[in-house]
């Protein structure tokens, strides 16, 4: 036998078989036999298509998925969490424009963006606010604790400053003022010691108040500072580490420029006045970045600064300009027998509409009360009140176009307190309502962040407008 023969005999099997296979294919007759159907033969369908596509429809979970996945920071995307910081400034481009508009000032030419931060207790001390000043001057510069008065019943528990101080007589906006005195953008009114026989040269004599620095990162020299007081036409004077000055204005709230030089690591100042002077605080800041006020008042729920006037509000805006005004109230009203805060929204649209009329320009951020427990059956649990409030406050924010995020949701909604206080580290204390300096630190970086995210979306906004 031939061997060439012998070696292409498997090949031409092989050929005339696919020939055969090829030439079946063309057929797509299917018949019966025995019981069996006969399939149309198609050797080549693997690795061929013939134009019949299987038709998918995408439902809206998938198109949202793919979006998601696309651009997890898209604002759309982002109004999905709960724990973002909503807008419902619908004729704009948002609620918290004129803010992100001042810090992208800072970016260009020398330029200070504020916050005045109004709350109760959970911000008591520098809570939060300390954490969220600290974020935003490594991000966009500044140095300074920013707005503290001149005295604190928390002086000795805050750790962003050294505080301390005597011979001073407080007003506050729980109590009726005297007629001949006004409160201060922080709710507090500071009264020196009076005498008409003062020796204004005795630097031992008269009230005082004294500011050091901290070793921390903008906290530790002191290089611009401002003493707000309110009017003053007698024989006032202060006097600030080392150089007198007299105290006169007629303006609600006035400003007196103290001359630190390069920068100085404390502020000690001494008045002596022969009239009655109210003296509200010290701006500790520098000549460029972000300073963040901490206005606490313990037991506030929120709806007693509107007995702050509309001008001292206003005068303060003057001295200081604020670009953006957080207000985190509510952790007072909560109660698991209310069902209906009704009264609270109500107050609270006053309390708005005043703080609007006072700071026009300025933009608004509502802050929820975050989550408290209560004991139940002996079992800590969340105030039923809570989440009813949470509601409240968000419609509060929606009739009035403010920005909103819900503390509450970011904590991780209902039993978080719990979670707080008995996880393996303790981020609150065991009252299961105020935060420990751990969990008061974390908000303030969740906060941070969540501003942040609206800041970026912000910007892209305004640079596709300008694209377009």
């Amino acid at each position: 036998m031939n061997n060439n023969n012998k070696h292409s005999q498997p090949f031409i099997m092989l050929l005339s078989a696919a020939i055969a296979l090829l030439v079946a294919s063309q057929f797509t007759t299917t018949f019966h036999l025995f019981g069996f159907q006969t399939k149309k033969v198609d050797p080549l369908s693997d690795i061929t298509t013939k134009g019949n596509y299987k038709k998918v429809t995408l439902t809206k979970k998938i198109i949202t998925d793919s979006i998601v996945k696309k651009d997890s920071t898209d604002f759309a995307i982002r109004q999905v969490d709960t724990s973002n910081i909503y807008d419902f400034e619908h004729d704009s481009t948002s609620a918290l424009a004129h803010f992100f508009q001042s810090l992208n000032e800072i970016k260009i030419h020398k330029h200070k963006t504020r916050i005045a931060y109004f709350g109760d207790s959970m911000i008591e001390g520098d809570l939060i606010t300390q954490d969220l000043r600290e974020c935003l001057q490594n991000t966009f510069g500044g140095n300074g604790v920013g707005y503290v008065p001149i005295t604190s019943i928390v002086s000795g528990f805050r750790t962003s400053i050294i505080h301390s101080f005597e011979g001073w007589t407080t007003h506050n906006l729980l109590e009726t003022m005297p007629a001949n005195h006004v409160l201060g953008i922080s709710g507090y009114s500071f009264v020196p010691t009076v005498s008409v026989t003062a020796d204004t040269t005795n630097t031992t004599s008269g009230s005082w108040v004294k500011y050091a620095g901290v070793n921390k990162k903008h906290l530790n020299k002191f290089y611009e500072a401002k003493l707000l007081y309110g009017k003053s036409n007698g024989e006032n004077y202060a006097e600030v580490n080392g150089t007198r000055y007299k105290l006169a204005g007629t303006n609600p709230v006035n400003q007196l420029l103290i001359n630190t030089g390069n920068g100085c690591q404390f502020i000690n100042a001494r008045f002596q006045c022969k009239t009655p002077v109210d003296i509200f605080g010290f701006s500790i800041e520098s000549d460029s970045g972000v300073f963040v006020d901490n206005f606490s008042f313990r037991g506030n729920s929120g709806l007693p600064i509107k007995n702050v006037s509309q001008n001292v509000y206003a005068s303060t805006n003057d001295c200081l300009g604020y670009d953006l005004i957080i207000l985190e109230y509510g952790l007072n009203t909560v109660n698991p027998i209310v069902t209906d805060f009704s009264w609270y929204e109500h107050g609270m649209n006053t309390v708005i509409k005043h703080i609007q009329s006072s700071f026009p320009n300025a933009s608004i951020l509502l802050i929820s009360v975050g989550d408290k427990s209560y004991r139940k059956d002996g079992v800590y649990q969340t105030d039923p009140s809570v989440p009813i409030l949470v509601k409240t406050q968000k419609r509060m924010a929606q009739e009035n176009k403010l920005a909103f995020w819900s503390l509450y949701d970011a904590m991780g909604g209902n039993g978080s307190m719990v979670k707080w206080v008995e996880g393996d580290t303790a981020l609150a204390n065991k009252d299961y309502t105020h935060f420990n300096f751990k969990g008061a630190h974390k908000v303030g970086k969740i906060l941070f962040s969540k501003i942040m995210s609206e800041y970026t979306d912000y910007n892209k906004k305004q640079n596709k407008k300008l694209l377009n």
